[in-house]
């Protein structure tokens, strides 16, 4: 959430000034309509097929036959988890901005849910950043890899990482509370033209997340290519490719694609927080002259670059399935089993339930066919 709006006060009827989310909304709403429809639009689209996607994606990696060929399996089902609940916790937010209905606004809530909130996005990166360097291990160093690899060893580095997502969040608890019926920043962390805690640790936290991070994913995704490049393409393309090496290479597809995308919807959002700072409101005026303003208008574009860009980007936590069926086949034969195999059990049953009750007709043609094979029987024997 937010606190953009909590610098101005309504003085006039006719003058408008922000100070509080409502408010805020409302001016959106009158001169940029169209960033809020994208808003409202798209985002339970999201809800809808990340939350199917993530499922089916958990559901499928931690299939033991899946975690006996894919040594990234537990990575992949941890991170499918991690989306899910990012999801779920978007909800809220959703809720409150631009639906304002006051999901976040109650004590203790405001400060759990924003500690998640980011402690879970954090997760997300940390992953990809696990996943991503054992990948460059088992590629450009495999027998230092044996050290790093495992599927045991996989299990510890993920509670290890949500352990340092939970501690990097966790100091969002003390940055917000309820006040006047609102969750927002305290304002003791929100003095204009000072650097506070709040916005030192959050600009810090956010620039390594969601900048450094991923720069370093992208570093070692290029070592990667480079070290696939210089070996022959690992021969994708023979047709005496053996079955650990197709594995590999499919593995290897997957994580760089994965890695690839959360770099290309990762760092825009992170370009437009890192502006944030520089955006501020316009003076109080009537609503119906903000457009004429310069301050308001280069807010206003702000605004609706911003909302394109967030909803858009959202995506990552949405779409790795799409990838995951695109590069591996197995993945996508029990994607096809998880969504259609009860349609066709239920087609297979209602035929074997129709079999089993034949018409009198075919009962008659069987009781013939028995008679005669019968009679044929007997004078063979007579013979």
């Amino acid at each position: 959430m937010d606190p953009e709006w909590l610098n101005h006060t309504e003085t006039q009827t006719n003058i408008t000034e922000v100070t509080n989310i409502n408010k805020f909304i409302e001016v959106m709403e009158y001169h940029v309509p169209f960033a809020l429809r994208i808003n409202k639009c798209l985002t339970p689209i999201w809800y809808l097929v990340g939350g199917i996607g993530n499922i089916v994606s958990a559901r499928i990696w931690l299939h033991p036959r899946m975690k006996a060929c894919n040594i990234s399996a537990n990575y992949l089902a941890a991170l499918a988890i991690a989306d899910f609940i990012y999801l779920f916790l978007h909800v809220f937010y959703e809720l409150e901005n631009p639906w304002l209905v006051g999901t976040l606004d109650l004590p203790i809530w405001c400060e759990v849910w924003n500690m998640l909130y980011m402690s879970v996005q954090y997760l997300c990166v940390l992953l990809v950043l696990a996943f991503t360097t054992e990948r460059f291990l088992s590629v450009c160093h495999p027998f230092k890899s044996e050290r790093f690899s495992g599927k045991a060893r996989s299990l510890k580095v993920i509670i290890l990482l949500l352990l340092v997502a939970f501690v990097v969040g966790l100091p969002q608890t003390y940055f917000w509370e309820v006040s006047d019926d609102e969750c927002f920043v305290r304002s003791s962390q929100l003095v204009p033209g000072e650097y506070t805690l709040y916005s030192i640790y959050t600009w810090t936290s956010e620039m390594v997340m969601f900048g450094v991070i991923p720069l370093v994913v992208l570093t070692l995704n290029t070592c990667v290519l480079k070290k696939i490049k210089s070996v022959g393409k690992l021969n994708i393309n023979e047709s005496r490719i053996s079955y650990v090496r197709y594995n590999m290479v499919a593995t290897t597809m997957t994580l760089m694609w994965v890695s690839f995308y959360l770099i290309v919807t990762t760092l825009p959002v992170t370009i437009t927080f890192a502006i944030q700072n520089n955006m501020v409101l316009g003076p109080p005026m009537p609503i119906s002259q903000m457009g004429d303003n310069p301050v308001w208008s280069s807010y206003f574009t702000y605004y609706t670059a911003r909302v394109i860009i967030r909803e858009i980007c959202m995506s990552h936590h949405v779409c790795n399935i799409f990838i995951y069926c695109s590069t591996n086949r197995r993945f996508l034969k029990h994607t096809k089993d998880s969504i259609l195999g009860p349609l066709l059990c239920y087609f297979k049953e209602d035929d074997s339930s129709t079999r089993q009750y034949p018409t009198p007709l075919l009962k008659n043609k069987n009781l013939l066919l028995n008679q005669s094979s019968r009679v044929q029987l007997r004078s063979q024997s007579r013979s």
